[in-house]
């Protein structure tokens, strides 16, 4: 099994992004707390339904999310400040 890596991502947006191998696509809908997000995660997995390491390529999906989500919020807090 390969490892998956950020590289196989494409990021759409804060609440968007697509494993390229696969043409998966992750989505969440936002919330005041980026951590939230997680549990609004769905996978649109297309061709990928019998993928061997699809918890390896959700783990990294979800993580991705999670740090646009959380950098989103930063750019939100800093421009609030301004």
């Amino acid at each position: 099994m390969a490892s998956v890596t950020r590289e196989q991502f494409k990021i759409r947006s804060e609440l968007e992004v697509v494993h390229i191998p696969t043409g998966a696509v992750f989505s969440a809908h936002p919330y005041s707390n980026p951590d939230d997000m997680l549990e609004s995660v769905r996978v649109n997995w297309g061709r990928a339904d019998a993928l061997p390491d699809a918890p390896q390529v959700r783990r990294m999906a979800s993580q991705l999310l999670l740090e646009q989500a959380l950098r989103a919020a930063s750019v939100r807090r800093l421009s609030d400040a301004a």
